[in-house]
């Protein structure tokens, strides 16, 4: 939504939540909330779409849009569901899990709505079923890199928006980091700072995220007339790092987006007396909100490298947006990107 859209309908469905406006009562119109909103006519009925896609108002023909009743709102009202493939104490997931989690809490909360977390590692799908359908819920999103469960999830009724996790083919609303412009944008900064020989350290092809970053940094590259070298492109584990910065003709950079292989690159560099920003350039990717918990951390008591960011709020933003929109016909479902930037402190 843009940003006059949004606070329309911030300011709107708190309105209505808190019961400034009685059951069955007409708002008033479209025009007289441009007057007071200072906002145009499109804007205006956007918002109240909006509103009405997540229960809280209908519409009636040369009416305009009244307070949906109160089982309508309660409905409204209902949980979401943040479902994982993790335990369920999360004790296995990401940075990136724990931070959506919070996200996606906040956001609901200043819509109305309460969340719920649903992690399902070690549970039968009659389990998982059962414990979604006992909550009574009014949308799902699902961070999962598991087919199975996405499957499962589709079959339901309910509102389904996948976050952070992805599958190309899969006929689904998705809220995604955008990967391949992290990757472009890191790139860059490396040709920017001097590299000419760039490797990449961790998995390249497993997954939609490593896919899409991998295509980036290629195409980042590309612009200054440069590629990967062959051999240069290794699993992210610490012996394969502590081989490739141990080459006689080491990389002078390496691009690191994940956790672990950030760590062992880190782990590497110590060992051969080697130190980043000095004797090689590096970059990471991480979420915004876990930067100096994560990042930062790896490389403490040294230089730390740049790193790639994503904002977990905007992510749950977006998300709830594609749950309170109208269910998509299908080949028409929507992917939107959480923009990506280099942080360098």
């Amino acid at each position: 939504m843009a940003g006059d859209t949004k606070s329309l309908v911030q300011h709107l469905r708190t309105a209505l939540i808190a019961g400034k406006y009685k059951e069955s009562q007409y708002l008033p119109s479209v025009r007289e909330l441009c007057d007071e909103f200072g906002v145009s006519f499109e804007t205006a009925r956007r918002g109240l779409k909006v509103l009405e896609h997540e229960g809280l108002l209908t519409s009636e023909a040369r009416q305009g849009f009244r307070v949906a009743t109160q089982s309508t709102v309660i409905s409204a009202r209902s949980p979401v569901a943040y479902i994982s493939s993790h335990f369920a104490d999360l004790r296995n997931a990401q940075p990136a899990n724990w931070a959506i989690n919070q996200a996606l809490t906040l956001v609901a909360a200043q819509r109305g709505k309460p969340t719920l977390g649903v992690h399902v590692q070690g549970l039968a799908p009659d389990e998982i079923l059962a414990r979604l359908n006992a909550a009574q819920l009014s949308g799902l999103v699902l961070d999962t890199l598991d087919e199975g469960l996405l499957r499962l999830l589709s079959a339901t009724p309910l509102p389904l928006v996948m976050v952070n996790s992805w599958f190309e083919d899969a006929p689904v609303n998705v809220v995604l980091q955008d990967n391949y412009r992290g990757g472009y944008l890191a790139a860059r900064w490396l040709m920017e700072a001097g590299a000419k020989r760039v490797a990449w350290l961790g998995p390249a092809g497993e997954f939609c995220h490593t896919r899409e970053r991998f295509g980036g940094v290629v195409a980042g590259l590309a612009v200054s007339h440069r590629r990967i070298a062959d051999g240069l492109i290794v699993p992210g584990d610490e012996g394969e790092a502590h081989a490739l910065l141990a080459r006689p003709d080491r990389p002078d950079a390496v691009v690191a987006f994940t956790r672990s292989a950030a760590r062992a690159l880190r782990q590497a560099a110590d060992a051969l007396r080697l130190t980043a920003g000095k004797d090689f350039l590096a970059i990471g990717w991480t979420v915004d909100d876990f930067y100096d918990s994560e990042h930062r951390a790896v490389w403490a008591g040294g230089p730390v490298p740049p790193a790639v960011v994503w904002s977990a709020r905007e992510m749950a933003e977006a998300a709830m947006d594609l749950l309170a929109a109208p269910r998509p016909e299908e080949a028409r479902y929507r992917r939107v990107l959480v923009p990506t930037r280099v942080r360098t402190s």
